[in-house]
């Protein structure tokens, strides 16, 4: 190794001596506070967006699937009630009739009943809610990191938490507000065990128990900070497997007696394609999640995106390649690195990294996405840290390491540079949904008789925005519109489509690529394992819908036949285009026409 220059040596020392008077408690704790508040300010002119509107209808007491006192349920498995949700919509035809999709989330729940109570909807309010719910979240963590690597290390993590990108729509989708209750107070019930184990005091543990419950009870993703107690007890923490059991045990009791209560209560996922119960289903959980967990590292080492994933299929297997990449750029940087930490360093950051990894397991019960990494981010932002750190010192001795130097180019890249420019990129999109939602519910409004619209059936053909398909009746509702007597939505695979007029009161739709029923928001309603084969018809009143030509990967071409000839007043025909959905006309009997997003045939 090429010895350092005596003439930089001082420079060095210098350098060293400013980032560690930077990266120390608590001015890492206001500058991270500060810049959370700064990246987050955007969010909070999103609005309301998607299943925030299914929770406002239920506060105001209207019709939506589920309750006012049990917001996150939304199929409880009961083909009667579900039959009465397709038949007048908003759930499409081929929904599974047993479909559940039901979250207990109590204090969540609750939290949204003192929000409607407070603010109504002013949504600036609410917004406001859930970042001080954020900052919590970061404090937590704060007080986590001061407990176990009060040095650089433990510093430098917190700050990239706290400017993580893949935040932003944790914390400007208020109905994802749930992660941020669930990791609030089960942060803290962590930071009281490490007290009670790093500093032998026994009363913080049982407050422990206290803070990791509550935690609970505001959401699933709690469990992912169990797993941080777990590894903590297996690899990290002091004196031996009996004194570790004892610890671990009334956190393992609490976590068995929720998970058996939650499934006595009828909650958890079932007959979802992007939903699943990995208690109940435990080996269709485990095909998925070999794919979803790697996508997901991806994002936690690399910022990748891993939202991509349920906008288009065919980016899938590019997300895990890029997550398998990432795994392998993150151990070979702190294998290098490993050398430069300290003892204490590494014994906390060993049980954290192996926490970060168990608390993707239950996130990866349902499609990737970077909102599920809040958890996951506190050891994730550990491990790159480390990295970073660990290259800083290698550097300031004079040793440069060229390995470890890539690595630690890239994580601070993606971490120091990609990571804030991502709450505006991604900011600037749910703008964009939020914008989108509001244009196609006025389009609605100029293509419906209000009037008539209670004796009428509103049929929508195809749906490319595949996120607003369920949505766009409950807008409706939210608004004060008039409800119509079915909405029936055809499709809502984001391929093109070509419709043919087959009969009088017929019609059908074929796909020019692709299959119906296998992208993300439309295996929602329906997983594989009860996938409508050819021959496959499902019979609403006034409504026939058949499954005619499909193959091993899903079905081709659908025929509808309704009650009425299609150009009767009581049906409503529409279509997306030029930016929302707009009437109708169907083509004679015999001809075809392409429904693409500019599409032509509409009256």
């Amino acid at each position: 190794m090429k010895p350092p220059h005596p003439v930089n040596e001082p420079l060095r020392r210098d350098r060293a001596a400013l980032w560690s008077q930077w990266l120390t408690f608590p001015r890492i704790l206001g500058l991270s506070l500060m810049a959370a508040i700064v990246l987050a300010v955007p969010t909070l002119g999103m609005g309301f967006l998607y299943d925030d509107y299914i929770h406002l209808i239920r506060l105001q007491g209207g019709e939506a699937p589920g309750s006012r006192l049990d917001l996150f349920s939304f199929a409880l498995g009961d083909p009667t009630e579900m039959r009465r949700w397709v038949e007048r919509g908003p759930y499409p035809w081929w929904t599974l009739p047993e479909l559940k999709l039901a979250f207990w989330r109590p204090l969540s729940t609750a939290l949204a009943v003192m929000d409607d109570r407070l603010f109504g909807r002013n949504a600036l309010a609410w917004h406001l809610h859930s970042l001080v719910w954020y900052l919590g979240v970061v404090a937590a963590m704060g007080a986590v990191l001061r407990r176990v690597l009060p040095g650089s290390v433990g510093a430098l993590a917190l700050g990239l938490f706290a400017i993580d990108g893949g935040h932003t729509l944790t914390v400007g989708w208020i109905a994802n507000r749930n992660a941020l209750v669930a990791a609030l107070p089960a942060l803290v019930g962590l930071w009281l065990h490490l007290e009670g184990r790093e500093a032998r005091r026994g009363g913080a543990r049982l407050l422990a128990l206290a803070g990791l419950g509550l935690g609970l009870l505001g959401g699933e993703s709690a469990l992912g900070v169990f797993a941080y107690v777990l590894a903590y007890e297996a690899v990290g923490a002091p004196g031996g497997a009996r004194e570790r059991l004892r610890a671990l045990a009334p956190v393992a009791l609490l976590g068995g007696v929720y998970l058996v209560g939650y499934k006595l209560g009828g909650y958890g996922a079932w007959g979802s394609g992007s939903y699943m119960d990995p208690v109940g289903e435990p080996v269709r959980f485990l095909g998925a999640a070999l794919a979803r967990i790697p996508a997901m590292v991806g994002g936690l080492v690399l910022e990748i995106p891993t939202d991509l994933w349920a906008l288009d299929a065919r980016l899938r297997p590019a997300l895990v390649g890029l997550g398998v990449l990432a795994l392998g750029v993150l151990g070979g940087s702190l294998r290098a690195a490993w050398p430069e930490l300290s003892p204490e360093e590494r014994r906390h950051c060993r049980w954290l990294m192996l926490g970060a990894a168990l608390s993707l397991v239950p996130v990866a019960a349902t499609f990737p996405s970077n909102r599920l990494l809040l958890i996951p981010g506190l050891g994730g932002s550990v491990a790159v840290a480390a990295v970073l750190v660990g290259a800083w010192r290698s550097r300031a001795r004079g040793g440069r390491p060229r390995g470890l130097t890539l690595g630690a180019g890239s994580l601070g890249l993606a971490h120091l540079v990609l990571a804030p420019l991502l709450w505006p990129v991604m900011g600037s999109g749910l703008h964009s949904m939020s914008a989108q939602s509001e244009e196609a519910a006025q389009t609605l409004e100029g293509a419906l008789d209000f009037q008539r619209l209670p004796q009428q059936r509103v049929v929508v053909l195809a749906l490319p925005v595949s996120t607003l398909g369920m949505y766009l009746p409950v807008m409706m509702a939210e608004r004060g519109m008039p409800r119509p007597e079915a909405w029936w939505t055809l499709s809502l695979s984001p391929h093109p489509h070509v419709l043919t007029r087959t009969g009088p009161n017929a019609l059908e739709l074929t796909l020019t690529e692709g299959r119906f029923f296998t992208s993300e928001f439309e295996s929602i309603f329906r997983d594989r394992e009860h996938a409508l084969r050819e021959g496959a018809r499902v019979e609403l009143p006034g409504l026939t819908a058949r499954v005619l030509e499909a193959d091993t990967q899903g079905p081709t071409r659908l025929g509808f036949t309704f009650d009425v000839p299609l150009e009767d007043p009581s049906l409503v025909m529409l279509h997306w285009r030029d930016g929302g959905p707009r009437r109708f006309t169907p083509p004679p009997e015999g001809q075809s026409v392409s429904l693409s997003r500019s599409g032509s045939n509409a009256g």
